[in-house]
C-alpha cells in the first residue's frame, strides 16, 4: 500500500474539522516560495506578493482555503495553485490595501533568484512549478548532505557535490586523481550519490500526491520543469 502522506493527513484533518500543524509547516517550507513566485508572475508586487502568501498560508493554517480540489482528484501542487489563484483573485477584485508588515516572512528566500524566476517564465503556473521543482531539489540536497555529514554515506559530500551543479562536471579523471579514488571508484561512488539524490527528491514529492503512480508523474513534471 502506498503509504500515507502529509497531503493525505491534511486532507482528513480538514475533512473532521481540524488541522494537522506539522503537515501543513511540512508543505509550507515546500511551497511559499513557489506561492510568492506565482503571484508575482501574475503581476502583484514583490511587497504584494510577500503579503498575499502569508494570508493564503494563514487561511490555510486556520482551514480557511479550500477551493474544490481533492487528493483523489489532483496534486497538492495543482490545489496550492487554485488556492493562490483564488486567494489574488479575491483580494483584486475587493480592492482592499494590504496590511504590511504583520507578521515576519515564513521562508527565508533569494528575492533576486525568484525574480528572476519570475520574469523569465512563460506564465505564472511555469514560474510556480519551476520554483516548486528548485525547492524539491534544493531541500533533497540538504537531506542528502545530512546524511554524509552524519556518516550514513561513505565518502565525502564536498566531492559529490561538484557533480551536482548546473554547470559543466568536473573531469572524472582529475576528481579521482585529486581524491584518491580509482576513476572506477570515483564513478560507482557519483552514481551511489545520484541514485540516493534522486529517491530523497522522490520522498519530497511523494509526501504530496495521493498515489505512487502520481509520485512518479511528479517527478517527472519536476525535472522537466528545469529544464
Amino acid at each position: 500500500m502506498f503509504p500515507e502522506t502529509r497531503w493525505t493527513l491534511v486532507l482528513r484533518a480538514g475533512r473532521a474539522g481540524a488541522r494537522e500543524p506539522r503537515a501543513l509547516e511540512e508543505l509550507l517550507s515546500l511551497y511559499w516560495r513557489p506561492v510568492w513566485v506565482y503571484l508575482r508572475a501574475r503581476g502583484a508586487s514583490a511587497e504584494d506578493a510577500e503579503e498575499l502568501t502569508q494570508e493564503l498560508f494563514a487561511e490555510l493554517f486556520a482551514g480557511g482555503a479550500s477551493p474544490d480540489v481533492s487528493g483523489e482528484r489532483g496534486r497538492f501542487r495543482s490545489w496550492i495553485k487554485a488556492c493562490a489563484t483564488h486567494h489574488h483573485l479575491r483580494w483584486l477584485e475587493s480592492g482592499r490595501a494590504l496590511k504590511r508588515g504583520g507578521g515576519a516572512r515564513f521562508v527565508a528566500m533569494d528575492t533576486a533568484l525568484l525574480e528572476r524566476v519570475a520574469a523569465d517564465a512563460t506564465d505564472p503556473e511555469a514560474a510556480l512549478d519551476q520554483a516548486w521543482a528548485a525547492t524539491v531539489m534544493e531541500r533533497a540536497l540538504s537531506r542528502l548532505r545530512a546524511e554524509y555529514d552524519a556518516g550514513d554515506r561513505v565518502g565525502g559530500f564536498a566531492l559529490l557535490e561538484r557533480f551536482f551543479g548546473a554547470g559543466e562536471a568536473p573531469s572524472y579523471r582529475v576528481a579521482a586523481a585529486e581524491s584518491g579514488m580509482s576513476l572506477p571508484q570515483l564513478k560507482a561512488f557519483v552514481h551511489r550519490g545520484r541514485v540516493r539524490f534522486r529517491e530523497l527528491v522522490a520522498e519530497e514529492v511523494r509526501d504530496t500526491v495521493g498515489s505512487a503512480a502520481a509520485g512518479e508523474a511528479e517527478v517527472s513534471a519536476l525535472f522537466q520543469a528545469l529544464q
